[in-house]
């Protein structure tokens, strides 16, 4: 019960910054909402695999969008780091873990809120999921922006570094996109194309994503996903939390 306390106190915390500075949840939006207004028309003419290109394009942003919101995290904590706020945190009782988890959970929030806001947009261009493979999207998304949160948050404490941190975000973030599929499916592709995609854990977000709103809820795919999510998660978490440990020790 402590520790669920703690959680909150701290995710009550930067939702409060957020409310302060609400750009973060804005530009969340905006850029995905962009891909759908001047990139989605052009794959009007292409054969995506399914009839309707949204069906197939919008799955990609969704897990565009919980990619980004975790993946920029560590910029917010080294300015904490910098104004002396994890200083502090050294002298608290409070769980490393609820240190970490307090914005990780504000950005899972952020998160939710982004995605569905993106779903109603999509709805009138065309988009037309199916309900339980979009409720059964849900949880894997937390856990993708749950694993860069964490990841992004561990870094930054890490390099404590702006001018470090970018280049190294930067060099994880095109790969990644890139081999995802999140664009464009990588069916498209060369067959090493999708054999390199494999090493590409957001890979297989972006495919069970794909299934999923199709209502391929029993796909392989879509178990896939889950189980490279969850080991993911548990690495990453752990790590992270010993990080925050070893900073504020």
């Amino acid at each position: 019960m402590k520790m669920l306390q703690e959680i909150g106190l701290f995710t009550m915390r930067k939702l409060r910054e957020t409310r302060r500075n609400p750009i973060f949840l804005a530009m969340g939006i905006v850029v995905p909402i962009l891909y759908l207004a001047f990139f989605s028309p052009l794959l009007k003419g292409m054969h995506v695999g399914d009839a309707n290109v949204l069906n197939t394009f919008v799955p990609g942003m969704l897990v565009l969008i919980a990619f980004f919101n975790g993946l920029f995290a560590g910029f917010g904590i080294i300015d904490e780091l910098r104004s002396g706020i994890i200083e502090r945190f050294r002298v608290t009782p409070a769980s490393r873990f609820a240190i970490l988890m307090g914005p990780v959970l504000r950005d899972t929030i952020a998160t939710v809120i982004q995605v569905t806001f993106f779903i109603l947009i999509a709805l009138p261009f065309g988009f037309s999921p199916d309900i339980r493979g979009i409720l059964l999207l849900y949880p894997l998304l937390i856990l993708l922006v749950t694993i860069t949160s964490s990841f992004g948050n561990a870094i930054g404490l890490v390099v404590k570094s702006e001018d470090k941190l970018a280049p190294i975000v930067q060099g994880i973030n095109m790969p990644i996109l890139l081999l995802s599929g999140m664009l464009l499916p990588l069916s498209l592709g060369p067959a090493w194309l999708r054999t390199v995609a494999h090493f590409n854990p957001v890979y297989y977000i972006v495919e069970a994503a794909r299934r999923l709103v199709q209502g391929e809820i029993a796909n392989m795919a879509v178990a896939e996903a889950y189980a490279v999510t969850l080991l993911l998660a548990v690495i990453v978490v752990t790590w992270a939390t010993r990080v925050v440990q070893k900073t504020t020790s």
